[in-house]
């Protein structure tokens, strides 16, 4: 499954279970790639039902990744996990999930070498901006540091970027070499979420 392109990410409160048909199918439309379901809090049982009803909806539309929970990815047959710098190590979920593709986290050159080392499959880089999604954001890396660790990366590790992009600033962050991007503000609160799919991709080249 893809991991270049456009990242999603949905959470129950952005997209509530009886509105993920509508938004799901308007995101395939316009072209995204993939979709990242990240729950921080409410019952195992609870996410598993909304991750559940993603895959229903996505099954060979979209990559589905898992945000933190190797095991939710798992039980929901997900065809990935994204695991942040706290999260479990990559190199255990490896071993746990071999068949699971592996996306990491990383906001500086220290981080961008170490998870590199561990070979995900992707590595989420940023904020590139400020961000209203992540209160714990670090510091805005921009253009120019965007670019500087996109080119710390191996050819055989997709960088994707992520934090404050938005379909006016899209192309500029596609200039620094990306091969994807992940969104949550910029579609979730779209009126149009197709549309504004439409604009964070209309400056790739992939």
């Amino acid at each position: 499954m893809a991991v270049e392109g456009l990242h999603v990410l949905i959470d129950p409160d952005r997209v509530p279970e009886d509105g993920l048909p509508a938004f799901l199918d308007a995101i395939i439309r316009g072209g995204a790639t993939v979709v990242q379901v990240r729950i921080k809090q409410g019952s195992t049982r609870a996410a598993l039902q909304y991750i559940g009803s993603v895959r229903a909806r996505t099954a060979g539309r979209l990559t589905l990744i898992i945000n933190d929970r190797v095991d939710w990815a798992l039980a929901s047959g997900a065809d990935g996990v994204h695991l942040g710098q706290d999260d479990m190590p990559l190199h255990i979920a490896r071993q746990i999930a071999p068949g699971l593709i592996l996306g990491a986290s990383a906001g500086n050159a220290a981080e961008v070498r170490a998870v590199a080392a561990l070979q995900p499959d992707y590595v989420g880089i940023g904020p590139v901006f400020v961000t209203p999604s992540k209160a714990d954001a670090g510091e805005p890396l921009g253009l120019s540091g965007m670019r500087a660790l996109v080119r710390a990366l191996p050819r055989s590790i997709v960088p994707v970027a992520i934090g404050g992009i938005e379909p006016g600033n899209a192309r500029g962050v596609w200039e620094t070499g990306v091969r994807g991007l992940a969104v949550i503000h910029a579609v979730t609160t779209a009126r149009d979420p197709e549309q504004a799919v439409r604009g964070l991709l209309s400056g790739s080249h992939l």
